[in-house]
Parts: structure tokens; sequence; C-alpha cells
């Protein structure tokens, strides 16, 4: 596996994965980055490296707010996206909005679950908010995700709380680890 940037040749094949997985898990914000990949390939790029230029965000409770910067890049396995991820901060510290689960959130396809790939790209993926200067990134996990949790423990990951998801997240609990770097 290694993490990757996709070039516009390579976005039809995630956004197969995307559709593949949309069939069977329904979600606002993969819903919301294939229509990018499909209506905008370009701008689905350049969003990879953090350039969002005022574009919004739908949250699962149908509100919208400004996207924030994020690098992502996928998970790659034999020519084939494996999963995504993503590093997202705001300008000026650590603090990110309440409806922002985390500095960095991950997935990988149901397919390819269960070989070590998140694991291995969020030790990767750290060495963004290393370069950013971030003393810690926080990561949410949900209660009954116990692969993602052994992720983040993996990569070095304290347990911090148990807390109430807003609505605009979906609601529920979860877990909020924090990684120092």
């Amino acid at each position: 596996m290694k993490l990757h940037r996709p070039s516009l040749d390579q976005l039809p094949a995630i956004a197969r994965a995307w559709e593949k997985v949309l069939a069977t898990s329904p979600h606002p914000f993969r819903q919301q980055q294939l229509d990018q990949i499909v209506s905008d390939p370009e701008g689905y790029l350049r969003s990879l490296d953090g350039k969002v230029d005022g574009v919004l965000l739908r949250l699962e409770d149908g509100s919208e707010v400004a996207k924030l910067p994020m690098v992502t890049r996928y998970m790659w396995v034999n020519d084939e996206p494996a999963g995504s991820i993503s590093y997202r901060w705001q300008e000026g510290g650590t603090k990110l909005p309440p409806h922002v689960l985390g500095h960095i959130g991950y997935e990988t396809f149901p397919w390819h679950q269960r070989k070590g790939y998140a694991t291995v790209a969020l030790r990767e993926m750290l060495e963004f908010p290393r370069q950013a200067g971030m003393p810690f990134i926080e990561i949410v996990t949900n209660l009954s995700n116990g692969a993602s949790q052994k992720v983040v423990t993996n990569n070095g990951g304290v347990f911090i709380e148990e807390f109430e998801k807003p609505s605009t997240s979906g609601g529920g609990r979860a877990y909020l680890f924090r990684i120092n770097l």
C-alpha cells in the first residue's frame, strides 16, 4: 500500500469505488466527494491539496458550512484505490469547529479492510500536521469501531474521552483520541 495523490486519469477508478461504497452505506460526505469528482474533476484534484476556495460542505443534518482546508490522499494497492485519508485544519491552532470530528479522518473501502492499510496510511499522513507545526492531532472513532481504535492506538493515540457527537455529524456516542506529535 502506498499513500497516493491521484491523477485525472485515475479519478474514474476512485468514482467507481465511492459508488460501490455508497450502494451499501450512503453518507452525505461520500456523496459530495463523488458528485465533485464527476462534475468538477480538476477542482476535486485541487481540493486534495487543501485548496477549497469557498466550497460548502453539507452536513448530516442538512446544514451547510465552509469546508475546511484539508489534504487528502488515497491508499493505493495494485493500481486501485483502497481507501482515503484526510488531514483537516483550521488556521491559527489546533481548535476545530464543533462539526469537525478530528484533524484526521480515514476510510478503508470494505473490500480492502483488515489488511493494515489504514495503520500505515495514518502513520504517513501524520507528516502533514508535523510539517505544519501542530503539537498534536485528534481523531474520533465510533464506539463500535474497534478496528479504527486499533489503527489510532497503533500510531500512538491515547484515549481522551467518550462524548456525544453533534447532530451535524449524525449524533451518537464516540471516542476522542489524541496523538502527540
